[in-house]
């Protein structure tokens, strides 16, 4: 296109553009509020998100590696190969021995030794009964070595009361969480009773009490020494699991299935230990892409409307032009470079609008405790969320000039002068 033309194009389109400044401002709006709310909905779901993920990476393993054997004991039967002894075997009685991870200490060694794994350390897990002031609660007691624990899963950042460094030299310690400890009234010093089938009733002080910003953490675990949890829940000697800390955690399922193989237990990724919430985020996910192109779309629709009234308007003016040589290319053009200014426009000052509302909604006071346990919203400005914005509403805007440029360009000035169109 010749410099003479394009200035053509550009001076029909800014005298359309500035003769309908109103309805342009309507057209311009609506591509804003789609930018708007595509940033604040996008903040806020994506600042949700993180503060869960981040809580769990930090409070949780990113593998775990339990007590079942993956190429389990063979079947009796199996045992008499090549002898006539039986025909089958019914009902066989399981074995006595409690499940454990043989050579807990060789595996943690053998797991640090890999590529790609941080640290690990060796826990058992079990159901206790706690019981204070006439209060009783189920919790999930978690028996560690407290200085391997904290290069896995650090517990030490969420202390609120007390130190950690007491559970590790009182034998009878016990650390609890924010919510246990108000349910029970329980403060740094006051002993509890715990109990648990199968194994010794034992009187625990309670010397930390942590937060970890998740309710369901916080109102369930407790953490003992290993030793004071082999001995409560009636597991001597034993290690039931092994927790893992990777160098990236997105490889944690890559990871898993070669720990798997290479130990022949079971173990799980923190995404398969949270697939539930995770699942929740998709669908979180999908529900905003749908709002945010329907606003969207109702701002391209508002732009398709303008430039179709201003072709059925101008369609004189059309093809007057294309008399005096004017060509179809150009004037599809002038209404392309229409809704390109209008939808630029339109994403730009969404971009700064949503910006705006941002900052506003992270200053917002709200106390809620689901997933996470948070005092205000949680929001997470991203960066790329403004370039994909303007790059939407700028699509959305060329895609509703498309119909009127066409229709324009198709304009016959014999038609319209005979009065046949117009």
């Amino acid at each position: 296109m010749s410099s003479a033309s394009a200035r053509t194009v550009l001076f029909i389109a800014s005298r359309h553009l500035w003769a309908r400044r109103l309805l342009n401002g309507v057209a311009v709006g609506g591509v804003a509020l789609g930018v708007l709310v595509l940033l604040a909905l996008n903040g806020i779901m994506e600042g949700f998100q993180q503060k869960f993920l981040v809580s769990i990476l930090q409070i949780s393993p990113h593998v775990t590696i339990y007590d079942t054997e993956l190429r389990p004991s063979p079947s009796m039967l199996s045992r008499f190969e090549g002898t006539f002894v039986a025909a089958r075997v019914a009902h066989e009685v399981p074995p006595d021995r409690q499940a454990r991870i043989k050579r807990p200490t060789e595996v943690t060694r053998g797991l640090v030794g890999l590529p790609g794994i941080e640290a690990a350390a060796p826990s058992l897990s079990g159901a206790t009964l706690i019981e204070y002031g006439g209060k009783t609660k189920s919790i999930e007691l978690r028996g560690i070595e407290v200085t391997a624990q904290e290069r896995v899963t650090p517990i030490g950042p969420y202390v609120r009361e007390g130190k950690l460094s007491s559970l590790e030299v009182a034998a009878d310690g016990i650390a609890v969480g924010s919510g246990i400890a108000a349910e029970l009234g329980l403060r740094i010093g006051d002993v509890v009773h715990a109990s648990a089938p199968g194994g010794r009733s034992l009187d625990l002080h309670v010397v930390t009490i942590y937060e970890a910003g998740i309710p369901r953490i916080d109102r369930s675990r407790a953490y003992v020494t290993l030793r004071t949890a082999q001995t409560l829940l009636g597991k001597p000697d034993v290690v039931g699991r092994i927790e893992v800390r990777l160098v990236d955690p997105a490889k944690a399922v890559e990871a898993t299935s070669r720990i798997e193989r290479a130990f022949g237990y079971d173990a799980e990724s923190w995404q398969e230990a949270n697939a539930n919430f995770l699942g929740i985020f998709k669908m979180q996910d999908t529900i905003l892409g749908f709002v945010v192109g329907g606003v969207l779309l109702v701002g391209g629709f508002g732009i398709l409307a303008v430039q179709i009234m201003i072709v059925l308007q101008k369609q004189r003016d059309i093809a007057i032009l294309r008399s005096v040589g004017l060509r179809r290319r150009e004037i599809l053009q002038v209404f392309l470079l229409e809704g390109f200014v209008l939808a630029t426009i339109g994403g730009l000052l969404g971009d700064g609008l949503g910006a705006i509302a941002l900052r506003g909604l992270a200053k917002l006071k709200v106390h809620a405790e689901g997933f996470v346990k948070t005092d205000s919203f949680l929001i997470h400005e991203n960066p790329r969320m403004y370039v994909v914005g303007a790059l939407f509403a700028l699509a959305v805007g060329l895609l509703a000039s498309l119909l009127p440029a066409w229709r324009g360009a198709r304009v016959e000035p014999v038609d319209v002068l005979r009065g046949q169109i117009g």
